[in-house]
């Protein structure tokens, strides 16, 4: 149970941070493509076999004791689906603000504290969302997610998406290239959004039903850690048609803090700034 004091810290924050029902889309520093330091955009071959992926996004916090439950279900999603489904947590919302000095970090993203508040609407966890479907402001608890997650695998893909990414420890840079292929025609702007994730994070966690419930050394995995083009992508096709095919690259700099043999890069293709995922591709940085 959280004491008085808690309770203060919680109201003082909830007053500060969140004061409005929404989170204006923050504005992020994106990177073009660096190919004067590593040459040209890498060529794809043509996808003969397309698939639907799925991105399952969980919303989280480490003052949320529900959230252990939800964490497990959703490794046992990717673990029957390692290639099909791209795991994300996103920590945001009043749960997932630091909390000394049982729970002194801050994990929060801008883009994540958009995706909860402004795009879903709700400080509630824990909830998910299965590539956004129908729309983005609809979250999910974790006892849906299995069979959501199943039925979105089953539709079939519009467009397919292949990732290369390039890791240079020596300039800090990460480059990323994203290649969309499009098997049906369609109407409307289609942006591209990139995460950059982030697993074998040690740190505290409030665990419901666990002894004990503070759990000192949790490991915090597939953590939201920035994005390469805002928290609702860029626009990469305006009414694209079948066939057409492109592939878009950026290049940001790497931060200190992060650990590359930890990392994963997620890509997907969503109608519009606020709409359903099309579909997503991952892969870990460091192979």
């Amino acid at each position: 149970m959280k004491n008085t004091i808690q309770l203060i810290i919680v109201a003082a924050i909830i007053t500060l941070f969140f004061g409005c029902d929404k989170i204006e889309n923050p504005v992020i520093k994106t990177g073009d493509y660096r190919a004067d330091l590593y040459g040209p955009v890498p060529a794809f071959l043509n996808v003969e076999n397309p698939v639907q992926n799925v991105l399952l996004e969980d919303f989280t916090g480490h003052d949320c004791g529900n959230c252990p439950a939800g964490h497990a279900i959703a490794n046992g999603i990717i673990t029957n689906y390692p290639e099909r489904v791209s795991l994300v947590a996103i920590h945001a919302g009043t749960l997932a603000q630091p909390y000394p000095p049982n729970y002194p970090s801050d994990w929060t993203t801008p883009e994540g504290t958009y995706y909860l508040l402004t795009q879903v609407g709700a400080d509630e966890m824990p909830k998910g969302r299965m590539n956004r479907t129908p729309d983005s402001h609809i979250a999910y608890s974790p006892s849906t997610w299995v069979n959501k997650t199943n039925a979105a695998l089953a539709e079939s893909p519009q467009v397919q998406l292949q990732l290369a990414t390039n890791y240079n420890a020596e300039n800090k840079h990460l480059s990323v290239h994203v290649n969309h292929q499009w098997f049906q025609g369609l109407i409307g702007k289609y942006n591209l959004v990139i995460m950059l994730t982030e697993s074998h994070i040690i740190a505290p966690q409030l665990w419901y039903n666990h002894t004990p419930e503070h759990v000192e050394e949790y490991e915090h995995n597939h953590m939201l850690r920035t994005t390469l083009t805002g928290a609702t992508g860029r626009i990469v096709a305006n009414n694209p048609s079948s066939g057409f095919n492109t592939t878009n690259s950026y290049t940001i700099d790497w931060k200190d803090e992060w650990v590359a043999e930890n990392c994963e890069v997620i890509a997907f293709i969503t109608e519009g700034e606020d709409g359903r995922v099309l579909n997503c591709v991952h892969r870990k940085l460091v192979e």
